[in-house]
């Protein structure tokens, strides 16, 4: 008799945790559901309160990790990038292994990119944007995002290159002639593929007869030519000459 209460008891404790799993399961599927609800509404920041509360009451649930993933969503769409970015870092260092690990990181790429400032502002953003986008791209090459993430590495090293050059530009006018040498420099070794490259050739060239330096001068002259014949900039260089 005690034999069978004993596994009478075991069945039932049993069937309970079974029966409260899958109530967990239910639960957390109806929140996922009322804060998609909520997103496809477009109250992108009640959404992403509800998607975040999901990980709070069901940490171990698959509906966590989705939860996670649409917060980091509803607050990209909400414009709210001080509350993504430590969703997206600290789903980065406790899911290392994921296979929503490059989405977080091209969202938090984009989040960078999408505030890139003025090209006379600082460009610490722009700089962000890169060095995560690069990430995203060396790691994870054959991803979807990986590809999009080439395309606006694009604009980031234009943008990144025409700061730089507004920069040198700055530095001519202030005769600080050594400081802009340098600057246009960077930019023919950085952004050898960005269309800011001819100015800095012609720059160089510039800058070197302004200070005497005549055959430094005819390098850059000879590598502006050589690379760029047709360019307007090769022409007023070659009245330097």
């Amino acid at each position: 008799m005690k034999k069978f209460l004993s596994l009478l008891l075991l069945v039932s404790f049993l069937f309970s945790c079974a029966a409260n799993k899958d109530d967990e399961k239910t639960n957390a599927e109806m929140a996922y559901a009322k804060a998609y609800k909520l997103l496809k509404s477009k109250s992108y920041s009640e959404a992403a309160e509800q998607f975040e509360k999901i990980d709070d009451e069901f940490p171990f649930s698959k509906w966590a990790i989705k939860g996670q993933t649409m917060a980091v969503y509803a607050r990209y769409k909400d414009e709210n990038y001080a509350k993504l970015l430590p969703v997206v870092d600290d789903f980065l260092r406790l899911n290392p292994n994921s296979e929503y690990v490059p989405y977080m990181i091209y969202m938090k790429g984009l989040t960078y990119y999408n505030q890139i400032p003025e090209i006379d502002r600082a460009q610490d953003n722009t700089q962000q944007a890169s060095f995560i986008f690069r990430e995203l791209i060396a790691r994870f090459p054959a991803s979807d995002y990986a590809a999009d993430a080439r395309e606006k590495l694009d604009f980031v090293d234009e943008h990144l290159a025409g700061a730089k050059m507004s920069v040198g530009r700055y530095q001519i006018k202030s005769r600080n002639y050594v400081g802009a040498i340098v600057s246009f420099r960077e930019i023919i070794s950085r952004y050898r593929q960005t269309n800011q490259v001819a100015e800095a050739y012609f720059r160089l060239t510039e800058i070197y007869y302004k200070i005497g330096l005549k055959a430094e001068g005819k390098k850059a002259y000879n590598s502006l030519k050589s690379r760029y014949p047709q360019s307007e900039w090769t022409k007023l260089a070659e009245k330097i000459i």
